[in-house]
């Protein structure tokens, strides 16, 4: 009897492990989130009289929650006219006033060598690749030397979501420890080899 009620009680550490196995498959596997398109309009950077070239930035943050920690958050930014035109992301800092706040028309009076980027920059073709943290952070734009075009362009955004790294192995041990004392609650191999030891 006591057999058979502990094989039934092992069935609660099997299903928990299965659970841990399938969020560690679909963690490696990754979540892809519906990509999201913006126009952007481009920003000209040589117009005749004017000696600087200046840099747009979004109107509000990119917040990512503190609880976001236990997640990878891969994001991939891709624009169209990477001939003419760049983005990059900074922190929100430059937001604020005595750094690089916008006005009302979305533009800053630094130029884009006074920002310290996150990611992309005026270095960028016409994509890159940023892992999200917890804080905010904005995405800015600017025109490559030369560029005189004042139409817009799609910008794109694709994220994957993961586990963090971290959480995965701890899963995996979770998983790896709920199996084994399955195992043992059907075939006490290992409790009765220590019983065996303990009784000599």
């Amino acid at each position: 009897m006591t057999s058979i009620i502990m094989r039934v009680l092992s069935i609660l550490p099997i299903i928990t492990a299965g659970i841990c196995a399938i969020m560690i498959l679909g963690s490696l596997i990754g979540i892809n989130v519906p990509e999201q398109e913006q126009k952007v309009p481009l920003i000209p950077c040589g117009i005749p009289g004017f000696e600087t070239c200046p840099v747009g930035m979004a109107e509000e943050n990119l917040s990512i929650p503190g609880g976001m920690i236990f997640l990878d958050l891969d994001a991939t930014v891709g624009w169209e006219r990477g001939d003419v035109a760049w983005v990059g992301i900074v922190d929100a800092k430059w937001a604020e006033e005595g750094e690089c706040p916008p006005d009302d028309n979305g533009l800053t009076d630094c130029e884009s060598n006074d920002f310290e980027y996150l990611a992309g920059g005026p270095d960028s073709e016409n994509s890159f690749s940023y892992s999200l943290k917890p804080g905010d952070t904005r995405f800015v734009t600017g025109g490559k030397e030369g560029s005189l075009d004042l139409s817009s362009q799609q910008v794109t955004v694709e994220i994957e979501v993961s586990l963090a790294i971290w959480v995965e192995i701890l899963l995996l041990i979770a998983t790896l420890g709920l199996a084994a004392s399955a195992l043992d609650m059907n075939f006490p191999i290992v409790s009765n080899f220590f019983k065996q030891e303990k009784d000599e």
